[in-house]
């Protein structure tokens, strides 16, 4: 037979509550409560988190919080220059850094989970940029020489090693030897459009690239050594033993 659990008292098995104290009869056989049904909440809320904003709205936020400061800083710079030369000068070039800023942030959050078409927006955005300030010295020219070529290179460059960093089954050292080969044939990239630009095309076969090959012959055999230790790794070979550490 039961009993109470405040004072004891022996109870008969159908009572639900004591019959001296009154207490409620609990049974421990009895059936479990379905969720949702009891005194407390499934959840336990949290009374300082108030507005438990989603992913989504956070990131609204942000680009609400980022677009406001350029806003603010882009009008104190031209009052700045209004106030003391009644003319724009120096604030284009400032505010067109700030735009640029903005945009640069704003995009990977605008793209969030689609981090190539976030890159490739970066890079857009830098190339934009780039015009956009030679243009403001009156005519456009290295603009489209070399700085469109070398900004949308760098954004290749950092996409095709990401890409091919991302497809890796198995991540470890070779990761680092795919960054090696990546930075030796950006380097090589980077010096041919230097010379490109400085000499021209009917000139390149002048001057062939020469520091980039250089670091390039230092890159790859670290690379290829990186890809071999990667292989042994991946068969079951313990490196302290390799190097007998």
């Amino acid at each position: 037979m039961p009993y109470c659990s405040r004072c004891g008292v022996e109870v008969d098995d159908g009572a639900a509550e004591c019959p001296l104290c009154e207490a409620p009869i609990q049974r421990l056989d009895a059936p479990a409560a379905p969720p949702g049904d009891g005194p407390y909440p499934q959840h336990i809320i949290d009374p300082q988190d108030t507005y438990r904003l989603s992913r989504a709205e956070r990131r609204r936020i942000a680009v609400e919080i980022l677009s406001l400061i350029a806003i603010l800083g882009s009008g104190a710079l031209l009052l700045m220059d209004l106030l003391s030369s009644a003319d724009l000068g120096w604030s284009r070039y400032a505010v067109a850094s700030i735009i640029f800023g903005w945009t640069a942030a704003c995009l990977p959050i605008a793209l969030h989970g689609r981090p190539k078409a976030a890159v490739a927006a970066v890079g857009a955005a830098s190339v934009a940029f780039l015009v956009v300030l030679d243009a403001m010295d009156g005519a456009i020219g290295w603009s489209l020489s070399l700085g469109a070529p070398i900004a949308l290179t760098s954004f290749a460059a950092v996409l095709a090693t990401a890409t091919c960093i991302a497809t890796r089954r198995v991540k470890g050292l070779n990761l680092l030897g795919i960054g090696a080969i990546g930075l030796a044939a950006y380097l090589v990239a980077l010096e041919s459009l230097l010379r490109i630009g400085i000499l021209g095309l009917e000139r390149f076969g002048e001057a062939r690239p020469y520091w980039s090959l250089v670091a390039a012959l230092a890159l790859v055999p670290v690379a290829v050594f990186l890809f071999y230790l990667h292989g042994r790794v991946a068969r079951g070979a313990d490196l302290r033993k390799i190097f007998r550490l």
